[in-house]
């Protein structure tokens, strides 16, 4: 009887035991490093952060509605930078074979990168606390600006930071 009693103690400290610092959740912020993160888009080519292009990265869902009525803002933003370097990237979180996301990018004729992250790797990776979260990451990969919920509050700070990029100031 006393093992069981004293397995029943060590089990029982064990478990309210602290979680190592490392394994903390802790949103990311500008001016940590990205994490390592690569996705094959819809097109079917693979786009890496932090390999040498700065990249505008979205977390969205086809269920979020915020998420779909910024990816107006995005298409806008791609239209703007991408020719001067950056590249856009809406990754979706969305549950299943991404046949809703397809069809959606189809209805709305969207130009930039969109992939299908079923897995939710994007949202582990960046320790996103929801959607839609947008995250500009450098070419270098240093994570240089976050957006918690939709960029329609944010459109001047986004493209603040981003004419800040392109022309060479980060």
């Amino acid at each position: 009887m006393k093992t069981v009693t004293t397995l029943a103690a060590l089990v029982l400290a064990a478990a309210c035991s602290p979680a190592p610092r490392d394994a903390a959740f802790r949103p990311l912020k500008a001016g940590d490093p990205a994490p390592a993160y690569a996705v094959r888009t819809l097109a079917g080519d693979t786009v890496r952060v932090g390999a040498g292009v700065p990249v505008l990265l979205n977390v969205w869902a086809t269920w979020c509605t915020s998420c779909r009525e910024e990816m107006a803002d995005l298409a806008a933003l791609d239209r703007a930078y991408a020719p001067r370097g950056v590249r856009v990237l809406a990754v979706s979180v969305d549950a299943g074979d991404g046949t809703r996301v397809r069809r959606f990018v189809e209805a709305e004729k969207l130009q930039f990168a969109v992939a299908h992250d079923p897995a939710g790797e994007v949202q582990r990776s960046f320790q996103a606390v929801g959607v839609p979260e947008t995250y500009l990451i450098s070419g270098s990969g240093t994570l240089l600006w976050v957006q918690r919920g939709g960029l329609h509050g944010a459109p001047a700070a986004v493209r603040a930071t981003l004419d800040s990029v392109v022309n060479g100031e980060r």
